[in-house]
């Protein structure tokens, strides 16, 4: 049986990379799952799914950026300017607030022949692009294949104040409104994201599905490790996959309805919160395709 893909959003898909073009997404098609025994599978799927791609710990709530701006480099121009404006389009349709055209690239897809390689001279030439906000390493995950990313973050109180470490080191929070039983007092917040692609990965790829990767990688927190072990539809397996397989054209149900709920949730929720709505916001767009 095939997957059951979507985008059926209101997106334009981009031009392809390679020769053929996705066919046109005309519907969903129909994931029966009548025994309880497969909805209880799936549902513990999409849980495994959820905590893949949120890796905050429980009491901190999920790293979100306030508003993107992409950037494509490593490409012909025109197939860098169709990335860019496909991730443009998956973030509009998701609610994310997106910049203008002319606007300072803060999510960064560099195609380049060796990412440890470029890793290295980044690490040299460009250290700030290696720290947080509050001067702490940033949490680069090694990982195979031929793709690797990491944001840069800043925490931000109630009041939206950048919290940063005092010259003894410690950082002060003031408190407010509701007890931090119910809110966190600080949110982490995305100010850059960096996937670093190399071009042996890309081969067999449309444009579509490189951007729609992008997305999800700038966009949320993967954990790699747990995303490998993980058979859920997503195109996040598309750079780990051979060609010939059965992969995605593009996003797939579980994908956008991770990013709008995601984007969507109260930003001071703790992420056990958080995840639970996303896990919920999944489990009725599946159960919505089932009965179409």
């Amino acid at each position: 049986m095939k997957r059951p893909y979507l985008l059926a959003l209101a997106l334009t898909a981009a031009p392809t990379l390679a020769q053929d073009r996705p066919p046109p997404i005309t519907g969903t098609e129909i994931l029966v799952v009548g025994e309880r025994g497969k909805q209880e599978q799936q549902a513990e799927q999409i849980k495994d799914f959820v905590r893949a791609l949120s890796s905050e710990r429980w009491d901190i709530p999920m790293t979100r950026f306030e508003a993107i701006c992409p950037g494509v480099i490593g490409l012909p121009p025109a197939r860098n300017l169709e990335i860019a404006r496909r991730i443009r389009a998956v973030a509009t349709a998701a609610g994310i607030t997106v910049g203008e055209e002319a606007c300072r690239p803060n999510l960064r897809v560099v195609v380049i022949p060796d990412k440890e390689e470029m890793l290295d001279l980044l690490k040299r030439k460009h250290p700030a692009l290696f720290r947080d906000y509050d001067r702490k390493p940033v949490n680069l995950v090694k990982e195979d294949g031929p793709v690797i990313a990491w944001h840069v973050r800043q925490k931000l109180d109630r009041q939206g104040n950048t919290l940063e470490p005092g010259p003894n080191g410690i950082t002060t929070i003031s408190i407010d409104g509701a007890s931090p039983r119910v809110l966190a007092v600080y949110r982490p917040v995305a100010m850059g994201a960096m996937i670093l692609m190399e071009q042996k990965g890309l081969v067999g790829l449309t444009t579509t599905q490189i951007a729609d990767y992008a997305a999800m990688r700038a966009l949320t927190t993967i954990h790699p490790q747990r995303l490998s072990r993980s058979n859920a539809p997503t195109i996040l397996h598309v750079m780990t996959s051979k060609i010939g397989d059965d992969t995605p054209p593009s996003l797939t149900q579980w994908d956008f309805a991770f990013l709008k709920t995601a984007y969507s949730v109260p930003p001071y929720s703790y992420s056990s919160s958080q995840r639970a709505r996303i896990r919920r916001a999944i489990e009725q767009e599946v159960a919505s395709a089932g009965s179409q």
